[in-house]
């Protein structure tokens, strides 16, 4: 069966998705004209000069001109025990990883900013130079941004990159050393501020390349369009609907084109001047073109329709001065790398303490549940980890950093399983 064929069987998008957004859109409006302005405007001449102040009070150090820049470079040393996240016959390394991260913010006019945040490293493996960076890796904060300030809208234009090889990311992957791959997201979001609520729409281009011949088959691009509607209901409070849908399409026939749908709702709160949480859920629907995978000649079982709900929540919490954490939690499904989809449980904090001067003490946590939809090898695992890293500020441009980080996976199909100790140790130069 050709692509083609596959692509005209697909069903248009629900025509009650845009009835909910056109429907909150009119309930916008009306509330908007019938209240007081209660807070600053995000959006217009006002929320643009806001913006050129706080860039302003950014520690830049180089000005070319009208543009800013913040440059750093760090080189660091990492011990590895378990480079391919093996059960048996675990391999160990010692990584030299330099890299290089240039922050850029351009105001072109008093109204546009243009933003460039980009981050270039590389990985040389003592031991197993075959898992060397292939070219250089690109941090995933990287970014192009431009914001437009016109009237009540605020526009952002974006092309988000990254450049990785490391599979820590992906829970779903074992005895894998090199999971190189380039993601890219460029699109353009508005936000609508109407006083009593905000309306954002968006839309992105997504594209994934392999960079190694094993995951090759993971090879895609998609289209993603999304929105909400946040009604204020006062200053600090928020809620409202959200929406969005993903139309995903391979280049390869291993796995299987897909849509996913999701519409739900949202609850942000600003609870105290320390205390922020914002609650979402709804339903979340994947339709498959097929309910088998392919992997070249092997066919297995996969299915081919997901109905289920999803649910996060985030909280961000300043405890003083000197103690930060948040902690976030969720449900939901996402796409698999040995099966159609994969639902996914999860649960993630990080603590941050500055408790002396020119010192940084910092904690991170993460539990993971998951389950396959079958395929390959329909798997069940928990994955488990943490780390704790410590910073000091030597001098005004030097910070020296310590990091140790464990993670440990448990899963229910044999020689899956893995536990992995990182020690490493960086220094920081800022010009």
């Amino acid at each position: 069966m050709s692509h083609a064929f596959l692509r005209r069987q697909r069903a248009p998008f629900p025509k009650w998705i845009a009835l909910v957004f056109s429907l909150s859109l009119v309930c916008t409006a009306s509330i908007s004209l019938a209240q007081d302005a209660v807070r600053p405007s995000l959006a217009g001449e006002a929320a643009s000069e806001a913006r050129r102040q706080d860039v302003d009070r950014i520690p830049y150090n180089l000005l070319v001109g009208p543009i800013r820049f913040r440059v750093s470079a760090t080189v660091g040393v990492e011990y590895n025990d378990n480079i391919s996240y093996a059960d048996v016959n675990e391999q160990d390394d010692f990584i030299i990883r330099p890299n290089v991260t240039i922050d850029a913010i351009w105001p072109v006019t008093q109204l546009n900013t243009l933003r460039l945040d980009l981050g270039i490293g590389y990985a040389f493996y003592l031991d197993h130079s075959e898992n060397n960076t292939n070219g250089v890796l690109i941090a995933p904060n990287s970014q192009i941004a431009f914001d437009i300030f016109i009237g009540d809208f605020r526009i952002n234009i974006h092309d988000r990159m990254s450049l990785q090889q490391d599979p820590i990311a992906e829970g779903a992957l074992s005895n894998v050393a090199d999971y190189g791959r380039f993601e890219n997201t460029a699109g353009i979001s508005v936000l609508w501020d109407l006083n009593q609520a905000l309306v954002v729409v968006g839309y992105d281009h997504y594209n994934f390349v392999s960079t190694t011949n094993q995951f090759d088959y993971l090879d895609r691009n998609a289209e993603i369009v999304y929105g909400s509607v946040d009604f204020l209901l006062t200053p600090t409070i928020g809620l409202g609907p959200e929406a969005n849908a993903v139309f995903t399409r391979y280049d390869q026939m291993v796995l299987n084109d897909n849509e996913d749908y999701s519409i739900g709702g949202f609850l942000e709160a600003q609870i105290t001047n320390n205390l922020r949480v914002r609650v979402a859920g709804g339903y979340q629907w994947m339709d498959f073109d097929r309910s088998t995978v392919d992997f070249f000649g092997f066919i297995a079982p996969d299915r081919g329709h997901d109905r289920d709900y999803y649910a996060n929540i985030l909280i961000g919490h300043r405890l003083n001065a000197a103690i930060r954490q948040t902690l976030s939690a969720g449900h939901e499904s996402q796409l698999g790398v040995n099966s159609n989809f994969i639902q996914l449980n999860y649960v993630r904090h990080t603590l941050t303490l500055n408790l002396i001067r020119g010192t940084l003490l910092s904690t991170e946590f993460f539990y993971e549940d998951a389950d396959e939809s079958g395929g390959f090898l329909d798997e069940h695992f928990h994955r488990l980890g943490g780390a704790i890293a410590l910073g000091y500020q030597l001098t005004r441009h030097v910070t020296l950093g310590v990091r140790y980080q464990y993670t440990t996976k448990d899963s229910d199909v044999p020689l899956r399983d893995y536990d992995q100790n990182r020690v490493s140790l960086d220094g920081t130069y800022s010009f």
